[in-house]
């Protein structure tokens, strides 16, 4: 999101300047736990595809099947998670989603056969239904009004976007020193440790007022959301 002018600081009380640090804490936060998010629970897998296959003894369709699963998977709870979103906010979800997350991938590396490897990318679809940019978007949306959403909405994708560029080498890496399981472990810990406190202390649930726009003849308009054009 774009910063204040000088001016519009100096002019802030004590609760304009609290509210500015806290927006930026929640794009900052929601930054990184996207990242990670999609770098350890979408990314990694084209990395771990090869040796998933030789130690599994399986074919490249029946190990990939397993990433096709969490996508269904993930499809399929999005009805479940944007009802709760609507209800109770993203922290707790967003945060419980982190723990599942981390969970998964810990499991990830512990599979024996393809049964166990489908199970795991079924919790995987949860984890990224209730942790990635769908409840972040919806987050953001829920806290920020008019330019400071589209502000908050293009910084978190634009800093997310990166995630492929970080985590395909970094999982690379952590193969060739470690193997695909300990890799794994690295990757679970590392998600793990970031992503569930960011969700669990940042993020918050919108107390402020909603900001009301002006029609074109002045009169008071209701709160501005956001709107999908056909």
């Amino acid at each position: 999101m774009s910063a204040p002018t000088p001016a519009a600081v100096s002019s802030m009380g004590d609760g304009g300047r609290q509210r500015f640090g806290r927006d930026r804490r929640i794009v900052a936060a929601l930054a990184i736990t996207q990242t990670i998010g999609y770098g350890v629970l979408y990314y990694a897998f084209s990395v771990f595809l090869a040796p998933l296959q030789h130690d599994l003894r399986a074919s490249s369709t029946q190990v990939a099947a397993a990433f096709t699963l969490a996508v269904l998977t993930s499809a399929l709870c999005a009805p479940l998670v944007g009802r709760w979103l609507d209800v109770r906010g993203g922290r707790a979800l967003m945060t419980a989603g982190s723990i599942l997350g981390a969970l998964a991938v810990g499991a990830w590396s512990q599979v024996q056969n393809l049964p166990q490897l489908y199970a795991v990318f079924v919790a995987v679809g949860v984890a990224s239904a209730m942790a990635l940019y769908e409840a972040a978007f919806a987050v953001v949306v829920s806290w920020f009004d008019g330019q400071g959403r589209a502000n908050a909405l293009l910084a978190l994708t634009i800093v997310a976007g990166f995630a492929s560029s970080i985590f395909l080498p970094l999982s690379g890496l952590l193969l060739e020193a470690y193997g695909w399981r300990r890799a794994l472990v690295v990757l679970a810990l590392l998600y793990g440790a970031l992503a569930i406190p960011l969700h669990a202390v940042v993020l918050r649930r919108r107390t402020h007022p909603p900001t009301y726009r002006r029609g074109a003849a002045g009169e008071r308009a209701g709160p501005d959301r956001a709107r999908c054009h056909p």
